[in-house]
């Protein structure tokens, strides 16, 4: 049975040149959690709508003759995030943020939860709130959803010192957050999140 063309509102992680003639886009969808599409790439209809990183765009997609591949054959962004890209440490939070998710986000049943952190995640950064602050923040909502014991065993482990800053950190909305924080904390924390991710799972993650 043929498959037919199909709309999804996506979030795009990724954007390789795989030839001439077609980009290949990572991207998050509330339905279809993390996968990809090929985009046919053409320098001359310079009218039509060229993908950028970190777009919410609504895509027409239809399958191709391998099996899971498909083709992008419609692309409307919804949202752009230029900001992020005139600030090298926003720009570099951002990145590491989006391959993590590329690296650990595996099939669920249910993906919404992860594409909505995923773009109230990236907002954060085009806002150009602290992004220390962001990382932490949604590596820390990340492993709640996906069930793993932060508040207890990853708390449990924390000095007296640390955990003050993490409540302060973890509960306080991001527009609310002093400008005086120190962003340092911040990034000490997140460390410490990641020693605590590589000691009692399988998930990949990286210290900045």
């Amino acid at each position: 049975m043929i498959q037919e063309p199909w709309m999804d509102a996506i979030t795009v992680l990724k954007i390789t040149q795989t030839s001439e003639r077609f980009l290949k886009l990572d991207y998050i969808s509330p339905n279809n959690g993390l996968t990809y599409g090929l985009l046919r790439h053409n320098h001359k209809k310079s009218g039509l709508a060229q993908p950028d990183l970190f777009d919410t765009a609504e895509i027409l997609s239809e399958p191709a003759n391998k099996a899971k591949q498909k083709f992008i054959k419609g692309y409307t962004p919804l949202k752009k995030r230029n900001a992020i890209g005139n600030d090298y440490q926003q720009l570099e939070y951002t990145c590491h943020f989006a391959n993590f998710l590329l690296n650990n986000v595996s099939d669920v049943p249910d993906p919404s939860d992860l594409y909505a952190l995923t773009v109230n995640t990236l907002d954060a950064f085009e806002q150009q709130f602290a992004p220390q602050i962001i990382l932490i923040k949604a590596l820390y909502r990340f492993l709640k959803i996906e069930g793993f014991p932060i508040d207890n065993a990853w708390w449990q482990s924390l000095s007296q010192e640390y955990k003050i800053m993490a409540e302060a950190l973890l509960t306080t909305p991001l527009a609310e957050v002093e400008d005086g924080f120190d962003s340092n904390s911040a990034k000490a924390l997140y460390d410490n999140l990641c020693l605590w991710v590589h000691r009692e799972t399988e998930l990949k993650v990286m210290k900045l």
